[in-house]
């Protein structure tokens, strides 16, 4: 696969999402109440709002955005969740990204790919534990091509145990070309999630200094490939901790915003996990930007008021208590345990 990026061009304006969250910074309390009822009454907000209830300081208004969100959420949703499991099939990876125990420099990374008896087994064992959604997750290495990701979900759809299966498989690997893609749609894939890490351009390049990853517009473009190969069932994310949480919540509306108006569909899911300590990976002990646990459960508020019909992934990775009071107002969706070396 040669990647490309000529006539690429990024579609988060930096520029303006600084200038919108200083130019919101003192939105009124009646501006603040009208950008939630908007929401509630199950329309997408603009990224001035957005920018509004970002900036929000005060402790009666954040918790009057929290009831907003967990309004909407039962409007919506209701008390459902859904549960998936995450299957790793293999951490071989050609990257260098900074702050992931996967990368290629890792001298302390056990390297491990599943055989195709293993996958069976390991399938065996979340059918019997319930399990019917899988997200399969993959490095981004040459064994793992489309043809190679394609075989293993083939092989998960085929194995049935107990007179149960998996029936639903979403897919975390990385950016392919629309052939690639078009491959691996072929085996009737659930989601295909790409996370832009961060989309600040210039931390981006800083910490992906190597591989087929370090190329931020290719990467950006990812999922506009997806849509034209015909997935239109798409998964964005950005890991909270590599930037100001603030810019990054407001990306996160701006690929919404894009893939709307470009496909006419927005993502299905968004995820936003926090970066947790990695094997090897001093960067994860002291992360530049860390968000608090009050910080973090106002941005999964916001991005649920921000879009009200888009799933939001939680994973497992949170401590119990947080998971609970988010699952309260934003999260519709869960993994049964995780551990990415992020």
């Amino acid at each position: 696969m040669k990647i490309s990026t000529e006539g690429l061009k990024s579609f988060i304006p930096d520029a303006k999402i600084e200038a919108l969250l200083e130019s919101e910074k003192n939105a009124s309390a009646s501006r603040i109440r009208d950008i939630i009822q908007k929401s509630l009454d199950k329309n997408r907000l603009d990224p001035a709002e957005t920018a509004a209830l970002i900036s929000v300081k005060d402790p009666e208004l954040r918790h009057m955005i929290m009831e907003g969100a967990h309004e909407l959420k039962e409007r919506i949703y209701g008390n459902r969740i859904v549960l998936f499991a995450p299957l790793y099939v293999g951490n071989e990876c050609i990257n260098d990204c900074v702050y992931c125990g996967f990368r290629i420099s890792n001298k302390e990374c056990q390297r491990s790919t599943l055989t195709h008896d293993q996958l069976i087994e390991e399938t065996k064992s979340l059918v019997e534990t319930g399990h019917k959604r899988l997200i399969m997750v993959y490095g981004e290495h040459p064994m793992y091509d489309p043809n190679f990701i394609a075989e293993t979900v083939q092989t998960v759809y085929d194995t049935k145990y107990k007179k149960g299966e998996i029936r639903r498989v979403n897919i975390n690997a990385a950016p392919m070309d629309i052939e690639g893609y078009r491959v691996v749609k072929s085996v009737g894939i659930g989601t295909y999630q790409i996370f832009q890490e961060t989309y600040h351009q210039k931390t981006y390049e800083k910490l992906h200094p190597k591989g087929p990853k370090s190329s931020y517009l290719w990467r950006l473009d990812g999922l506009d490939r997806a849509m034209k190969a015909g997935i239109d069932d798409l998964g964005i994310g950005a890991l909270m901790g590599l930037y100001d949480w603030r810019f990054e919540v407001m990306s996160l509306l701006y690929h919404t915003i894009h893939l709307e108006d470009t496909f006419g569909v927005g993502p299905h899911t968004i995820s936003f996990p926090r970066i947790e300590p990695a094997i090897g990976t001093a960067f994860t002990q002291h992360p530049p930007f860390r968000v608090t646990d009050e910080d973090f459960k106002l941005l999964v508020a916001i991005i649920r008021l921000s879009v009200p019909y888009t799933g939001m992934i939680l994973t497992a990775r949170e401590p119990i208590e947080i998971r609970n009071e988010v699952l309260r107002f934003g999260v519709s969706q869960i993994d049964a345990g995780s551990s990415i070396g992020v």
